[in-house]
């Protein structure tokens, strides 16, 4: 089966390297049945070397409190999610939280000044702060309206970091609104390109599993596809307070898309499912 794929040839997006860690947390909550039984076979053999090292793997996570072995009454025993496994994961595969998070009316500001022969110093700060979602305002001038006194904190015991930056809060920005500070320090425009496309894909290719059944092999594929192109999409989101998202943001919709997506593969790979004596 051709699914239609998500790449572009004008976009040049960061490749995805997922932790394995990470890539079967995010499974559970969908698959957590089929990562139980027979299926297990088709996702280990992308990830891990051989079956002994999927088992130790899953152990280490349930050993961490990150999964619990769920017993229910006599049926199919599946994996669930701890609260631990849930704060495990990267902020995009509960953006809701985010989203639904009441802004204070607070900027969070950090400027620094790193002398130009500190330029890896420089490059990894910038690099840190793109990870906390934070905006660029100005080439040095980075804001989010989230709190970010606790990880400065820890940038300042680790880094020696308030020897070159300054963290400010303000509640207003002479002359400038709330959404025009937004507007100019995330690209909302290519995001808003990147969210299209992937509506646009996954919309298609659910329509083509839903108009009829698929091999296994097959829909194993469309899940990798969508998985990454998930990431691909929210890893640069900066998931800001809903009031503060601009007109025609799309990435909630995405989002509902990508659990609607998801559910559909999980229905149809329930038919392979192949039950294996529990080791």
């Amino acid at each position: 089966m051709d699914w239609i794929s998500f790449h572009h040839p004008d976009w040049s997006l960061p490749v995805v390297r997922r932790r394995a860690q990470e890539e079967w947390l995010d499974l559970v909550e969908d698959l957590a049945e089929i990562l139980t039984t027979g299926g297990r076979v088709h996702f280990w053999k992308s990830t891990y070397p051989n079956l002994r090292a999927y088992h130790n793997s899953m152990s280490r996570l349930r050993g961490a409190g990150l999964l619990v072995r769920h017993e229910n009454d006599g049926k199919l025993p599946h994996l669930k999610l701890t609260a631990l496994g849930q704060a495990a994961l990267p902020e995009y595969h509960f953006p809701e939280k985010l989203w639904n998070t009441k802004w204070n009316g607070i900027w969070y500001t950090l400027v620094f000044d790193v002398p130009e022969k500190e330029r890896h110093y420089r490059d990894t700060l910038r690099k840190f702060l793109k990870r906390m979602r934070m905006g660029c305002l100005q080439k040095s001038v980075w804001i989010s309206p989230r709190d970010i006194r606790p990880e400065y904190d820890d940038l300042e015991r680790a880094a020696n970091v308030n020897a070159v930056s300054y963290l400010l809060e303000s509640r207003t920005v002479l002359h400038h609104e709330a959404i025009e500070m937004v507007e100019n320090s995330w690209n909302f425009d290519w995001l808003k390109e990147l969210h299209e496309r992937y509506l646009s894909v996954f919309s298609g290719n659910l329509r083509v599993l839903e108009e009829t059944d698929h091999d296994e092999a097959a829909l194993l594929h469309l899940l990798r596809q969508e998985s990454e192109a998930y990431l691909q999409c929210m890893r640069p989101d900066p998931l800001l307070p809903s009031e503060l998202l601009p007109k025609g943001y799309r990435g909630k919709a995405v989002y509902e898309l990508h659990k609607t997506v998801r559910s559909a593969i999980g229905r149809q790979l329930e038919k392979y499912i192949i039950q294996h004596p529990r080791s």
